[in-house]
């Protein structure tokens, strides 16, 4: 654009300076400072193409590292959106793994207290038996309240022990007075514990 502009402007003052060379009135210029105005004016006009060409080139590169970086962007927001879908996705199969773990645990403990309530119930009737069956008579047969005894187990306390085998924690401390206090359990000990 500029160099139409330019080649216009040219041809419009090299007519003008063939013009005035001919007519010459008083004080006017001379073919020789028209034709130097000129020069100056090409001279002045391709530095400004020049200058224009550097802007526009840089322009462009710009423009072009431009939408490199927008490139980028777009991409880094879909590999964003990527990871998130997958965290998302790793933490409800996490959730399920835990419910289904939560599940299973719990599934497992209360078929292990209904097998020792069982084993309880079974002890006591055999325990009752035994009893009913007399004791001999060189000793007094003394009032006593049925046990069974009991291997202490993980997890075990008095209180859980008390509340299968139907009877309080101080009926259990009485028939184990080795026992100080009801938090005196250790895993592998054996314990009696009262039936009803």
């Amino acid at each position: 654009m500029f160099k139409k502009i330019f080649i216009s402007i040219c041809s419009v003052l090299a007519l003008s300076a063939a013009a005035f060379a001919q007519q010459k009135p008083a004080g006017a210029l001379s073919a020789q400072q028209v034709m130097t105005a000129l020069a100056g004016i090409r001279s002045d006009m391709t530095l400004a193409l020049d200058e224009n060409k550097r802007l526009t080139l840089r322009v462009e590169a710009l423009e072009e590292e431009l939408q490199k970086r927008d490139e980028q962007i777009r991409n880094l927001q879909t590999q964003c959106n990527t990871l998130d879908q997958q965290l998302q996705s790793m933490e409800t199969r996490m959730n399920q793994r835990m419910n289904d773990a939560q599940k299973e645990i719990q599934k497992s403990l209360d078929a292990d207290q209904k097998r020792r309530a069982e084993d309880f119930k079974n002890l006591a009737k055999d325990i009752n038996k035994e009893l009913q069956k007399g004791t001999p008579s060189s000793t007094p047969a003394k009032p006593a309240c049925p046990t069974i005894e009991l291997k202490i187990e993980s997890g075990d306390t008095l209180s859980s022990i008390a509340k299968i085998a139907g009877c309080t924690v101080k009926e259990i401390m009485a028939v184990n007075p080795k026992l100080k206090s009801a938090d005196d359990l250790r895993v592998g000990q054996v314990i009696l514990v009262p039936q009803k």
